[in-house]
């Protein structure tokens, strides 16, 4: 899926340009800065991997880098949607961003 690197929102394929932006659109989000040597921490746990999906997108779409981190026995046997929280999937963020990151996830998960 192409993105607009300015606004960082994602089109669907095919999409060549962002209408917002009027910017030529890439195939990955550049970081904005390096995640090597980066100590990476948890979030809050999530009811599932959908949940963990939405906020990932959001924290991409704010540069903060981050990956998800998934029980085995989840992946393995391709089980989605929703579950108890804190099981599953987890989201992993730079330390330094975690502040940032959980304001971000409770923003958008206040509602569950």
């Amino acid at each position: 899926m192409p993105f607009c690197p300015e606004c960082r929102y994602e089109y669907t394929a095919g999409s060549t340009r962002c209408p917002d932006c009027d910017t030529d659109l890439v195939e990955a989000l550049p970081h904005d800065k390096p995640v090597s040597g980066l100590r990476f921490v948890p979030l809050p746990g999530l009811p599932g991997r959908v949940y963990a999906e939405m906020v990932r997108e959001v924290l991409d779409q704010e540069g903060i880098p981050c990956y998800l981190r998934s029980d085995g026995l989840i992946d393995s046997y391709g089980i989605s949607g929703t579950g108890p929280a804190n099981r599953g999937v987890r989201i992993f963020v730079p330390e330094d961003a975690l502040e940032e990151a959980v304001r971000i996830q409770r923003q958008m998960m206040d509602h569950i």
